[in-house]
């Protein structure tokens, strides 16, 4: 049985109300280069209602993390999202033991939810309507949209949709990894600098939230920049750089190919909103 961390599942009147029928299990990756569950699961929680899109889960090497509550509609898949009571989102890295063990820990949801709810362990057979585990190309073929994921992203580390199919069928060798609790401080680490911003200092953590919600922007550092979701009070941020610009200091991740920014910390008084880890 694999283990699901809930750091960041929705709450009460968080997500859809609507429950599914149980036809498929939707695959999907985030698309981001080295973007990593927990980062994505985060923004999923933080920016459900504005971003209009969050999946079940997300998976990586640190584990697997709930967002949206199995066997109710998650907004990922269009007009397949009624037909999905599991959809599952995998992590993005260039890392090849990092990719390892977050494959095994997607390859072993996607299985013991398949048998949950009784779909079968069949990847992207049949047309409409017949059940199974699907990649979203197989939701854009048969319900449309554009997306073609996972397969060059899982290409990129030499799986090929055979292979996903026999693993799913069979399961992999690799022991699953539980996601981690982040109650402790820990040391920043320099992260990969492409999606950084001008000016930005690269710093990997994660920012705790006090007791008033914060608005984040989408776009620019700034608070006349395009409005983006809340986080709440003592929700978590994470967060790969940050810039004072100027009268705060700003904190940034990526959402896709969107550049996110959240003020922690207001200037000449230069107290921080929250705490740092």
């Amino acid at each position: 049985m694999v283990t699901i961390n809930k750091q960041f599942a929705f709450g009460a009147n968080e997500g859809s109300s609507q429950k599914t029928q149980s036809l498929y299990i939707i695959l999907h990756e985030v698309g981001v280069d080295n973007s990593s569950a927990q980062a994505n699961a985060a923004y999923f929680k933080n920016n459900w209602s504005t971003a209009e899109t969050y999946s079940t889960f997300v998976v990586g090497a640190d584990g697997i993390y709930q967002v949206g509550e199995p066997g109710y509609v998650a907004w990922a898949a269009l007009n397949a999202n009624p037909y999905a009571p599991v959809q599952i989102e995998f992590e993005r890295t260039n890392d090849a033991n990092r990719f390892k063990k977050g494959y095994a820990n997607y390859i072993a949801l996607a299985r013991e939810m398949a048998d949950k709810y009784g779909i079968p362990k069949t990847l992207d057979a049949g047309g409409t309507g017949t059940p199974g585990i699907k990649s979203h190309l197989w939701v854009t073929n048969n319900y449309g949209g554009d997306h073609v994921d996972p397969y060059g992203y899982l290409a990129s580390h030499g799986i090929s949709k055979s292979q996903l199919a026999k693993d799913l069928a069979n399961g992999v060798t690799s022991t699953p990894t539980a996601a981690p609790v982040y109650s402790n401080p820990t040391v920043p680490s320099k992260p990969s600098t492409s999606n950084i911003p001008s000016g930005f200092t690269p710093e990997t953590g994660t920012f705790v939230n006090g007791d008033t919600q914060i608005m984040n922007r989408v776009g620019a550092p700034s608070t006349s920049a395009q409005q983006g979701g809340y986080l709440p009070a003592g929700g978590t941020w994470v967060y790969d750089s940050w810039a004072k610009v100027g009268n705060y200091t700003w904190i940034h991740h990526m959402w896709g190919n969107k550049h996110i920014f959240l003020p922690v910390r207001e200037w000449p008084s230069g107290n921080a909103w929250g705490t740092f880890k």
